[in-house]
């Protein structure tokens, strides 16, 4: 059987969910079936040696989005789909197929595949940007019905995120302390500084701490607000860290305020360390977590939940082994890269 040569091309190369997703999908499509390649945009290059280390054909680009550069990255592009005979672009994210699409005016019999990743794709004109390049793309993947907006094809797959569970079924002593957890960019939409105010308000009543772990533009701030309330000893910035498995099974629970979200990643791999899970109910993530898997709450009940996990960590145990079995039966890597190669099949 003749290999399909598929390009996965993503922003960049940071610790997001999308560059996860894309790191799995180049590492676990079967070998025998196809040739990947990945190249990433942008300078962000933080799991760069992890695609290397797992002989990945990986291409970092260290652009940026100028219109010279843009010019740059498609001539660079359109030269790697002829010298590699590429048949597939898989775009993650809206720069990624807005430069796809440009590729495949350029070479007609190319097959555009495109997953936005998100809930909230940034802004109305880039959702108008997407909705016109409709055209150029063969699919849309979403990761559950509830997200679709006007902007997507109707031709549209529903695949979800997934992990490999074992990776995280690890088993260790949790940390002395009570220890929640937040894992993800330290932007507006993750809304870190709501839980530093949680942090404040509890701090008097319970013995506990959070650990921050990413990096990003509000890293000062929170810093400062930290600070503020004098709280070092009860909430930690931990930065970017490669060890999240362990930080996981160590801590008691994983805090996502998000103000919007798709299907993130990192709620896969707190259920795969059968952690407890406290998240708003935004983009796909009632599609996973409901009332016997998880904690879901609306931000002006976040902290009462909070406070329920803190008083009945037995009860939120519970929850937790109930997720990592809802994780294990429908949200394995297998089952999704099945599912993605079934696509790359049909459209060759």
């Amino acid at each position: 059987m003749k290999k399909i040569n598929i390009l996965q091309l993503v922003t960049g190369l940071g610790m997001g969910g999308a560059e996860k997703v894309v790191l799995d999908l180049a590492k676990y499509t079967s070998k025998d079936g196809f040739n990947t390649f990945v190249v990433a945009m942008s300078k962000r290059d933080e799991l760069l040696q992890e695609f290397l280390d797992s002989n990945i054909d990986t291409t970092l680009l260290r652009k940026s989005n100028s219109i010279k550069d843009i010019f740059s990255i498609i001539n660079f592009l359109n030269k790697i789909i002829k010298e590699k005979n590429i048949q597939i672009i898989h775009a993650h994210m809206t720069h990624s197929i807005i430069v796809a699409s440009i590729l495949k005016i350029l070479n007609p019999s190319l097959k555009i595949v495109y997953t936005s990743h998100n809930l909230n794709i940034g802004s109305k004109i880039r959702e108008l940007i997407v909705w016109s390049l409709k055209p150029f793309r063969d699919v849309d993947i979403v990761f559950s019905k509830d997200i679709l907006k006007y902007f997507y094809k109707q031709n549209y797959r529903v695949i979800p995120n997934g992990i490999k569970v074992d990776k995280y079924n690890l088993g260790l002593e949790k940390n002395q302390k009570f220890t929640f957890i937040a894992i993800g960019r330290l932007e507006t939409v993750k809304n870190h500084e709501f839980l530093i105010k949680i942090a404040n308000d509890l701090k008097d009543k319970y013995d506990f701490e959070i650990q921050i772990v990413g990096d990003g533009y509000l890293r000062d701030e929170l810093k400062e607000l930290i600070q503020k309330y004098a709280l070092e000893y009860r909430v930690k910035l931990l930065g970017l860290r490669n060890d999240i498995p362990k930080l996981l099974n160590q801590s008691h629970c994983l805090l996502m305020p998000s103000l919007w979200e798709g299907l993130p990643i990192v709620i896969l791999e707190a259920g795969a360390s059968s952690l407890p899970v406290i998240s708003t109910p935004v983009g796909s993530i009632p599609s996973l977590l409901n009332s016997k898997n998880a904690y879901l709450a609306e931000l002006d009940n976040f902290k009462n939940k909070m406070i329920e996990v803190l008083d009945d960590y037995e009860g939120a145990k519970f929850k937790g082994k109930k997720l990592f079995e809802d994780i294990r039966l429908k949200y394995s890597i297998e089952a999704v890269i099945e599912a993605h190669e079934k696509i790359y099949r049909e459209l060759v």
